[in-house]
């Protein structure tokens, strides 16, 4: 029997979370950049909410949302990177760890939540390109996007990212 649940992530699992982006990612892009994101957004502070998803014990699954500054102050959240295992993915794990993350960052409060993702697989969680545009930063496009969470917050203004993200 499989036995899968989604929890927040600790230190302890930040090797197998960097070692999954890495095995996630490193097909498509060639690198380690995403896990290099990962390790720093934690080690500067800037992550918001992390959490894996775990079958029998071991991670399949990991999202990170992270602090962005909006006009300077923090106000934003962002969304990345999220992975699931290659052989799991289209398995309902990544939609999982979306849905929770963004149900969790609304009830601490956050307004607005912000994604450079696929523009096809983020909308069915509420993000548009639409939402995003108001919004000065140096990603534009389709695979920008923004879902507001909740009413307040900025309307506008400009975007600063954490270091992690080389900004």
């Amino acid at each position: 029997m499989t036995d899968r649940w989604i929890r927040r992530s600790t230190p302890d699992d930040m090797d197998a979370m960097a070692a999954l982006n890495d095995e996630a990612f490193g097909l498509a892009f060639k690198s380690k950049d995403k896990s290099r994101i990962v390790r720093q957004l934690h080690a500067d502070g800037d992550s918001l909410l992390s959490l894996v998803a775990l079958e029998n014990e071991a991670v399949i699954g990991h999202i990170q949302f992270f602090r962005i500054l909006i006009d300077g102050a923090p106000l934003g959240a962002g969304l990345g990177p999220m992975c699931a295992k290659p052989g799991l993915q289209k398995t309902g794990i990544g939609s999982g760890l979306v849905r929770l993350g963004l149900t969790a960052l609304e009830g601490a409060g956050e307004t607005t939540v912000f994604v450079l993702g696929h523009p096809a697989y983020y909308p069915k969680f509420g993000f548009t390109p639409e939402a995003v545009q108001p919004f000065a930063c140096r990603w534009s496009g389709p695979h920008f996007m923004a879902r507001r969470l909740a009413e307040g917050g900025p309307a506008s203004g400009a975007l600063t990212y954490p270091a992690a993200f080389g900004t």
